[in-house]
């Protein structure tokens, strides 16, 4: 089946039950259930909201007559009244939250008066008031308010109401409730398909809603995600303003927004009430959180990890963005979160917990006193730093010299030269030197020695042996921004990165992974892909510096994708890199010493949804 649209369906179908003609009516309600359809059209809105004298009764104060009958003159009276609280007490607002502009108010139907109305009948006659409202473009958004009834109401006044856009084929149905507004929004390219639709038809149809919204489908519903990561637990709340307004003070000079200087002024509260408030523990230690942002977005906006522009905002339809964030010293073992701002408005939130690559979702519920969510750690532990690349260098070519025999041909010649004659024969003053090339004979084949050869150059490193050694300190370098404590990331960037250029790549990736479109965020790494490399000349990244003669120059094209992730949205960059490294083999290990950068571009950006880890998704 549909899953949730299946709910939806069957929801749909139970309310609009209620939508019953007036006449079949046979019981008298203790209270006003107003029915209302507003069709929408991309040139206007026309409202026809039914109702029975009842509600003249209850709104107005009628006055019946000694029989406790009400008089056609009085019901008149009633109408007339009743026409101006319609135009007053229903309202639609655009996406800025503007109230449309009312065309007219006219009674549409009504039923025979004769010479009055007792009491006990008032359920039984019916009255239709149309309405219709200009729009001067086809809306995404509309907003609907009701408030029929006052504050000091026993019960409040319900509204069935009913949203029929022109080209689709299912209304949107729902109970509208006074100081409740409800977001409706039109989709005019793919509109809601009819009932007899198929399962496979609806769940592509539901399933490009949820892409075209990042998921965030309701405007009236608190979204809450939690987020545990190795030296962090995030909690990201989204709240409509009207449902916040009920636990914290918004104070403003125009009831229906919230403005520049109104929001400054809330901020400080908003923030204590999240902060002293939901608390959370990690290891069994309840952890102070930071508030790390806080928006407010209006209506229109779906990617709540951008940078909200700052304006003025509707009370009816906009809403809060807060990030908290809590440290964590080491990777967390147990964290247990308990939702305690529950209000009269909020008694249940639909909480998405992110634990790494794993995802799952529970209810926390203020009604059967389940506000309470705990996790455990299968085992997680910090990655390892990466290790350094061993230096293995070929041999150097070595000369194998006779030293033995040399030295005794040069004893000899040393003989030789003497002139000086001993007291023996000539003969015998040629006896040393013919001794000594006799052993250097013997000996040159036998006793020998290897010094380096300074007519051979040494081997070169074979391009297989290059490509390797730059590929793993690349991935080395980037494999090093996944420790966020800068110490550890330094450390990491150190095995494979020598000398004062170790903070200039530090900062040159760090702004690489930097998205300022979310905020200015710092992306996870993700896949490295080296797509060419290359030996290089040294003198194309450092002509005036003398190198170990085994150094090397690497030309390189790569790419790298970073992710960051809010609100159960992934937003992942590519970017594409093209450069020059000089490597050279230091204290036993290859360390990239230098780099010039040739081209640096953005391939693509895309957003994709959080999925459950548990569903198969």
């Amino acid at each position: 089946m549909r899953g949730a649209t299946v709910l939806s369906i069957f929801v749909t179908a139970l309310l609009a039950s209620l939508w019953v003609p007036r006449g079949e009516q046979c019981v008298a309600h203790p209270i006003s259930v107003t029915r209302t359809l507003a069709q929408v059209s991309p040139e206007e809105v026309t409202v026809s909201i039914e109702g029975f004298l009842e509600d003249l009764y209850l709104f107005h104060d009628l006055k019946p007559n000694e029989q406790d009958i009400l008089e056609p003159d009085e019901i008149k009276r009633g109408l007339e009244l009743h026409k101006d609280f319609i135009a007053r007490k229903f309202q639609i607002r655009d996406s800025a939250g503007e109230p449309l502009k009312l065309l007219g108010v006219r009674l549409a139907a009504l039923s025979p008066l004769g010479d009055g109305v007792p009491l006990g009948d008032l359920m039984g006659y019916e009255t239709i008031y149309d309405l219709r409202y200009e729009l001067p473009s086809p809306p995404e958004f509309l907003t609907f308010t009701q408030e029929f009834s006052e504050e000091t109401d026993l019960l409040p006044a319900e509204m069935v109401l009913q949203v029929k856009q022109e080209n689709a084929g299912t209304p949107f149905t729902a109970m509208l409730m006074p100081d409740r507004p409800l977001t409706v929004r039109f989709n005019w390219e793919n509109p809601a398909l009819s009932l007899e639709a198929s399962d496979e038809e609806w769940e592509e149809w539901t399933e490009e809603q949820k892409q075209e919204t990042l998921g965030i489908t309701s405007y009236a519903s608190v979204y809450s995600f939690l987020y545990i990561e190795d030296h962090e637990v995030r909690h990201e709340i989204l709240i409509p303003l009207a449902t916040l307004e009920k636990s914290v003070s918004l104070e403003r000079n125009v009831d229906e927004f919230l403005d520049l200087s109104e929001q400054e002024s809330a901020r400080d509260e908003i923030e204590a009430h999240f902060l002293e408030g939901n608390p959370i523990e990690v290891d069994g230690v309840e952890v102070s959180g930071t508030v790390e942002r806080l928006d407010f977005f209006g209506v229109d906006v779906k990617d709540f990890a951008r940078q909200a522009p700052r304006k003025r905002v509707p009370m009816g339809s906009a809403r809060v963005g807060i990030i908290l964030s809590y440290p964590s010293a080491a990777p967390p073992q147990t964290v247990k979160l308990t939702w305690n701002r529950f209000s009269e408005f909020l008694r249940r939130v639909n909480l998405a917990v992110i634990a790494y690559d794993d995802t799952s979702t529970t209810t926390l519920d203020r009604v059967e006193e389940n506000g309470v969510f705990e996790w455990e750690s299968p085992g997680h532990t910090l990655p390892a730093s990466p290790a350094e690349v061993e230096a293995s260098l070929p041999p150097k070519p070595m000369l194998s010299l006779p030293w033995f025999s040399l030295c005794c041909l040069l004893l000899a010649a040393l003989a030789l030269s003497t002139r000086k004659r001993c007291n023996g024969s000539v003969k015998r003053r040629h006896v040393i030197p013919a001794g000594l090339a006799v052993a250097a004979v013997l000996g040159w084949p036998v006793v020998r020695g290897e010094v380096p050869d300074p007519f051979r150059r040494p081997a070169e490193i074979s391009a297989e042996e290059v490509d390797g050694i730059f590929e793993k300190l690349l991935r080395n370098v980037y494999g090093s921004f996944r420790f966020r404590e800068e110490s550890a990331l330094y450390d990491a960037l150190a095995s494979s990165i020598y000398g004062d250029l170790l903070s200039e790549v530090y900062l040159q990736i760090r702004q690489g992974l930097m998205m300022q479109e979310q905020g200015g965020a710092m992306a996870r790494v993700g896949e490295v892909d080296i797509e060419n490399g290359e030996r290089a000349p040294l003198s194309e990244v450092s002509p005036d510096r003398k190198r170990h003669p085994d150094s090397f120059g690497y030309r390189c094209q790569w790419t790298v994708a970073g992710t960051v992730e809010h609100w159960g949205h992934i937003h992942e960059r590519t970017n594409q890199y093209s450069a020059v490294f000089a490597v050279e083999p230091l204290d036993g290990a290859w360390k990239i010493t230098r780099v010039r950068i040739l081209e640096e571009k953005r391939l693509q950006f895309e957003t994709r949804l959080r999925r459950l880890t548990d569903s198969g998704e």
